[in-house]
């Protein structure tokens, strides 16, 4: 895994000045924006065999509609996991939340202690549930992107082949994304705040190419590749050249 790479790489690119500007535009949109840069980054990595970055392909308005219909099924996953996951925290809340208030009005420092031991182990509870999200979100979203199929995207033993070849790598790309995505978004924050929407170009880009590393990864580990859908090549999109 090369961690630093998926941040340089972006650089590489003779027009990397407007590719951010333009995918940074695009973040504006609500909703819409998101699923349009994911759409650009599906075709850059994972619609071509070149893998040299320097011909990644540039963000043109042209392929608004192309780049939807492609970053609609890693975004919809995405959006439909995650939304299984927020009754699941509510469960865990409410009974620490409950416990909290039964134990405010008593000055007794048991019960302090009981209001602070319940809320430690339902956040430790929360961080573990989101953790595994992240787990089975990771090779769902890439297996929507190469698939360009919402149905088929739920291929749960896939998910658990994955996860078995690759799991201490997805942990450590998923703390390097924290960390990267603080760093780029201060940095952005600096840049007159909107500075952040082009910082989310670079994480977004950063966060799909550490999904590409994953999965050749897990292919080298003897991993079941996942045909490509042909939607990935009924348009390819202008490439700059070399």
């Amino acid at each position: 895994m090369n961690y630093t790479a998926s941040i340089s790489d972006f650089f590489k690119s003779p027009k990397w000045v407007m590719n951010l500007l333009l995918g940074g535009v695009c973040v504006l949109i609500p909703f819409v924006g998101l699923i349009v840069v994911l759409g650009w980054l599906v075709t850059g990595f994972w619609a071509r065999q070149d893998e040299n970055f320097e011909s990644f392909p540039d963000f043109d308005f042209s392929h608004f509609g192309k780049y939807l219909e492609r970053g609609l099924w890693p975004f919809l996953v995405t959006l439909v996991v995650s939304l299984l996951l927020v009754p699941v925290i509510w469960v865990l809340m409410i009974p620490a939340m409950l416990i909290s208030g039964l134990v405010s009005g008593n000055d007794g420092t048991a019960g302090g202690c009981l209001a602070l031991v319940s809320m430690i182990l339902t956040m430790a509870c929360v961080f573990l549930l989101v953790a595994a999200m992240m787990m089975l979100l990771t090779p769902l979203t890439i297996r929507a992107a190469i698939t360009q199929d919402f149905a088929k995207s739920f291929d749960f033993r896939f998910a658990k082949q994955f996860v078995a070849l690759v799991w201490k790598e997805m942990v450590l790309s998923s703390l390097f994304l924290v960390f990267a995505g603080i760093g780029l978004s201060l940095v952005g924050m600096i840049l007159f705040c909107v500075g952040i929407y082009f910082a989310n170009v670079v994480i977004y880009f950063s966060w799909t190419h550490l999904d590409k590393q994953l999965y050749l990864l897990y292919l080298s580990r003897g991993g079941e590749p996942v045909p490509l859908s042909p939607k990935l090549n009924d348009l390819s999109p202008a490439v700059s050249p070399c």
